[in-house]
């Protein structure tokens, strides 16, 4: 779960510090406030990819910290991040040219650690998440992560990428002597310079963090000097200061407050003296450094340009193109030996795609059945639902044979049809809000987020919607931005956002609400004006009550 978070720079929001509680946190406020920002910052903290355009103007930088428990991650990434008590930080930062860097527990971390860390800790349901919902791809997904089949998707995207290198070859076989040559000669190159660069994942994150330090590196180090030489001035001065209050503490025990606080800040400023002095001494004034940072940086660029978005994609077109090679380079088989090969790689394909098949068939009737029962709670009276994979063996594509479609009806009488044809906005996040129910018990994220998750609906569903949030956040951690009154009710800790300014500019802050100012904002969402304030404060006060009960 999330302990704490903090927020600078970022958007609308200048700073902000938030301790979310264990069970429901509400948000509410004014459309506008930047409640859905406070979600955006939490997932550019998890990975997310950003512009510019999340910085605040005038900024330096924006940033980002969490806290996280560590009580959901896998072994493996506790390790990795040598993570100990129980908790660890993530931080990431990024610059006016959208350049970011990020650390977890305090050591670099790249986008992809970033993001496959934060898979373990958070799950977005954003406004628009429902619309994802309708692709058949994310159907077949949601699926597989309800079972646990990702190992044996895995299994049937290596045999299926196994066939087509196998498909290729049979091709090359097939080609020209010029033509296989000549594309030879293309993926050669290709490969080479791209196998002669040595990437590595992460590589570029480390290098544009490195580069300012070495840029800019003579004035770290005199800043750095002179920041601890004055620093120490202070700690010694504070160590005298000490004594002084100590004494007057042993004339005036009230004043044991200042030695103790006084004590606090002197040990904080001697470590921050020695970290300091420490900083100092690794800055390091290389030209030889500088020139060779430089020239990576532009080596990286020149290759994403040729061969892909990131690093990762490049390295994925390197494996891509050793395929290609080795097939061309392979004219020791013949078609008759190709053909055999391939045959024998398509029955390996057609039984991992039909053995995927067969658990994603008793996957979809259990996730049937855990998504009409929790649909029955959220106002629709006769509502059916089913999962539908349907295999077809003469269709293997990298993910199997499957069509996998939502059906669902919420007439009497009317069959069943696909998702995407027959749910309203309304009926589409309640049927969300069911899946995420369903799938939140069966893996191990702690925090769930859901912005508006309750647009589309009226007040009687969205006193079911609200109840649905309550009893999912006896087991998990959720954030839940909504406009309803009826659901804010339900919310353990309740969170009101509002923008002002400062300094000129738009600034949103938020502030926790204790019971009397909880009544207040229900009343004000409920619609009251201030001529009725007491009939609505009724009003809230009795949500409150009925949420409780």
């Amino acid at each position: 779960m999330l302990k704490k978070l903090s927020i600078r720079n970022f958007a609308v929001i200048d700073a902000l510090d938030l301790e979310p509680g264990a069970g429901l946190n509400i948000f509410t406020g004014e459309t506008g406030a930047g409640k859905s920002i406070i979600i955006s910052a939490l997932g550019f903290l998890l990975g997310e990819r950003s512009g510019s355009d999340i910085l605040r103007p005038g900024s330096a930088s924006a940033e980002v910290e969490g806290e996280f428990a560590a009580d959901n991650l896998p072994e493996a990434l506790v390790r990795r991040w040598a993570i100990r008590g129980g908790a660890f930080k993530i931080r990431r930062q990024a610059d006016p040219k959208g350049r970011t860097r990020a650390s977890i527990n305090g050591a670099p971390a790249t986008l992809s650690q970033l993001s496959e860390t934060g898979g373990f800790l958070v799950d977005f349901h954003g406004q628009n998440e429902h619309q994802s919902l309708l692709k058949p791809e994310v159907q077949r997904d949601l699926l597989d992560r309800y079972g646990k089949l990702e190992r044996e998707a895995a299994t049937v995207s290596s045999a299926w990428q196994s066939a087509r290198a196998l498909e290729d070859a049979l091709n090359a076989v097939s080609m020209s002597e010029d033509e296989r040559a000549r594309l030879l000669d293309l993926y050669r190159f290709q490969l080479g310079e791209i196998e002669s660069a040595n990437l590595k994942e992460g590589e570029e994150e480390e290098l544009e963090t490195l580069w300012p330090r070495l840029k800019n590196s003579e004035k770290l180090s005199l800043l750095s000097g002179e920041a601890h030489v004055l620093i120490e001035e202070a700690a010694g001065g504070s160590e005298k200061a000490l004594e002084k209050l100590k004494a007057l503490s042993a004339l005036d025990p009230s004043g044991e407050q200042f030695t103790a606080r006084l004590s606090s800040a002197a040990i904080e400023l001697r470590d921050l003296s020695g970290e300091l002095r420490a900083y100092a001494r690794g800055v390091r004034c290389d030209p030889g450094e500088v020139d060779r940072c430089l020239s990576r940086l532009e080596k990286l660029k020149s290759l994403k340009k040729k061969y892909g978005a990131d690093i990762p994609a490049v390295l994925a077109r390197m494996e891509e193109l050793r395929l290609k090679v080795n097939g061309l380079e392979d004219l020791t088989l013949d078609r008759s030996e190709l053909e055999r090969k391939l045959a024998s790689a398509r029955r390996t394909l057609e039984k991992a795609a039909s053995a995927l098949h067969e658990r994603r068939l008793a996957a979809a009737k259990k996730l049937s059945a855990e998504i009409l029962k929790e649909a029955e709670g959220l106002g629709f009276k006769e509502v059916k639902f089913s999962v539908d994979a349907a295999y077809d063996e003469a269709a293997l594509t990298s993910s199997g044979g499957d069509s996998v479609e939502y059906l669902f009806t919420a007439n009497p009488g009317y069959p069943l049809r696909p998702l995407r044809y027959t749910a309203s906005g309304g009926e589409m996040a309640r049927i969300m809000l069911a899946l995420k129910t369903a799938l939140s018990r069966a893996d191990r994220i702690g925090s769930q987020v859901f912005d508006e998750v309750d647009a589309g609906v009226g007040a009687v569903t969205g006193r079911l919607v609200g109840q649905k949030l309550a009893r999912l956040a006896a087991h998990k951690q959720i954030f839940c931005i909504t406009h309803l009154p009826q659901v804010a009710a339900f919310g353990s800790s309740h969170f009101f956002v509002e923008k002002g300014v400062k300094a000129g500019l738009a600034a949103a802050a938020v502030r926790l609400l204790d019971g009397a100012g909880r009544e207040r904002e229900i009343a004000r969402m409920l619609g009251g004006k201030k001529q009725s304030t007491e009939l609505g404060l009724k009003h809230a006060k009795e949500l409150l009550a009925e949420a409780v009960a």
